[in-house]
């Protein structure tokens, strides 16, 4: 019989990195019933928790996936910021939701996703078409997060140089900026030939 789930994660800020394992461990061992409890403590001011929960969402995985967009929709920024965070260290098997929820209407959903995307590296290659809609969207930070996250897929990213190139366009600086950053770090001939000939 497993120790109650709130009692768990009160034991992930304890000082003993033993303590603070065994119950990570426990909670990704109850698996889907704790779930609602970790995306609760995403929200905790103390990082030793909400980071250790997001440790513990991304093991859990893909069940994980849809408790944790339902609530990106409805929480304060924080709170929101930590789920996204959540997200992208489940990497792959968040994508499909994530790239549906691109699509929303709130500018700030959008803004979430395409941070998870930007925190998830390369992994979020099979996202880079819905990155490269992603630099023609209305808001400014989401095309910003939308050109950081191609920089940090890096040279797999090859795909996006023709629109990288054509966002440099933006009016924006900080997209110009993070459109740079991403050309220089995908690196390829292709690549560098498009920065040389926008700086």
């Amino acid at each position: 019989m497993h120790r109650p789930v709130l009692e768990l994660i009160d034991e992930l800020s304890d000082a003993d990195d033993e303590v603070r394992d065994a119950a990570k461990t426990t909670l990704v061992g109850i698996g889907e019933p704790a779930i609602p409890e970790l995306i609760e403590a995403l929200a905790e001011n103390l990082w030793d928790i909400s980071d250790q929960a997001a440790d513990a969402l991304a093991q859990i995985g893909e069940p994980a996936v849809e408790p944790l967009m339902e609530q990106l929709q409805t929480v304060g920024r924080h709170h929101a910021l930590s789920i996204s965070a959540a997200l992208s260290r489940i990497g792959t098997a968040a994508i499909p939701a994530l790239t549906e929820a691109l699509s929303d209407i709130d500018e700030e959903v959008r803004e979430y996703v395409v941070r998870a995307f930007s925190s998830m590296g390369d992994d979020a290659v099979g996202a880079l078409p819905t990155l490269i809609q992603a630099l023609h969207d209305p808001a400014e930070e989401v095309r910003t997060y939308a050109a950081y996250a191609i920089a940090n897929i890096g040279e797999p990213a090859a795909a996006a140089v023709p629109a990288l190139a054509a966002a440099f366009a933006d009016d924006s600086e900080r997209v110009q900026h993070h459109v740079i950053f991403a050309l220089e770090k995908i690196g390829t001939p292709a690549a560098m030939e498009a920065l040389k000939s926008l700086v």
